[in-house]
């Protein structure tokens, strides 16, 4: 499982990237192919979602300001699972744009609740981090989700989970150096989660987490721990973090609380984050947005404004920002 970072231990991982990205196209091609064969029973399903927008940011930095207008990239995710029967199904995706495999898994999982999931996928490390861009609210994560694990929010490794009504709990071992990489560290990361819904009339989740890892070195110590709330109840929405986090370049508290309301086809959202470091200044920023479908679901206009301030490193800025989103 582990490589040594030679010259050819990175071929090998070119070649890797490569054939995943092949079957991934492949599978596309197959899928849209036999879709009616296979949708039909229930087999295949494939989904994909594209977004793209623009921005313009006003910062500033020590009494100097900068100006800037963009229009972003279209990026597009697109995958497959195929379900082998009642126990065993299987997960690929990628980032079509940037030609770069995410998802590539086997998942097991019982009618008793447990479940075994191995190969490269997304961790548990919190309802934020956790949301897909097909179901994101909000453009980007919350800011203390860069400090939940090093190397990016998936990994290859091995998850075992249990799940039922009313509690869902899930433990796993990786590599800890992030998607499509090599191993680099001589110990293994370790991750859990475990949620639980404390009442079947409120809908509502409690959940707490934990990451223990050695980015790097073996010596270099990264350990994140949080509590996660999230209630609904009729339109409205609310969800928040706290983390604690433990690093061999940073330490800190860091958190957000996030509020929506969803009437027919508009959606008003808005969160304030915050990350404070032992001993330095602050590093909070508030974002508010409207989501509006205009046709249907699968398609959103997010329109919305970001201020962050980072008083440690004592700088501002102030951005608005227009995004589609459509998902298949």
């Amino acid at each position: 499982m582990r490589l040594d970072g030679s010259v050819e231990s990175g071929g090998t991982m070119s070649r890797f990237r490569g054939l995943m990205l092949r079957t991934l196209v492949l599978l596309c091609i197959a899928g849209i192919a036999w879709a009616d064969l296979w949708l039909v029973e229930d087999r295949l399903a494939l989904d994909a979602t594209a977004w793209s927008g623009a921005h313009l940011w006003r910062a500033e930095q020590a009494g100097l300001t900068q100006n800037k207008s963009a229009f972003e990239r279209v990026e597009a995710i697109a995958g497959l699972t195929g379900h082998l029967g009642s126990v065993v199904s299987v997960r690929t995706s990628g980032d079509v744009g940037y030609l770069q495999p995410q998802d590539l898994y086997l998942d097991l999982h019982w009618s008793n609740g447990w479940g075994l999931r191995a190969g490269q996928f997304l961790l548990p490390l919190g309802m934020d981090a956790a949301t897909e861009p097909d179901s994101q609210v909000l453009p980007g994560n919350a800011l203390m989700v860069g400090y939940a694990k090093p190397n990016g929010l998936r990994d290859i490794g091995v998850l075992g989970g249990f799940e039922t009504n009313r509690l869902s709990a899930a433990a796993g071992v990786v590599n800890g150096s992030g998607a499509n990489a090599d191993d680099n560290n001589g110990s293994k990361d370790l991750c859990g989660r475990v949620a639980v819904r404390p009442s079947s009339v409120l809908d509502a989740i409690l959940a707490v987490r934990i990451y223990y890892g050695w980015p790097d070195a073996s010596d270099s110590i990264w350990r994140s721990m949080a509590a996660e709330a999230r209630l609904r109840k009729g339109p409205l929405e609310l969800q928040a973090e706290f983390q604690n986090h433990y690093g061999p370049e940073s330490r800190n508290n860091a958190g957000y609380a996030q509020a929506s309301w969803t009437v027919r086809q508009l959606q008003p959202v808005g969160r304030l984050d915050l990350t404070q470091a032992q001993g330095r200044l602050a590093d909070w920023m508030m974002t508010a947005g409207l989501n509006a479908r205009p046709i249907s679901d699968q398609s959103v206009v997010m329109l919305g404004c970001s201020y962050r301030r980072n008083y440690q490193g004592n700088w501002s800025f102030l951005a608005l920002f227009l995004r589609l989103r459509a998902t298949i």
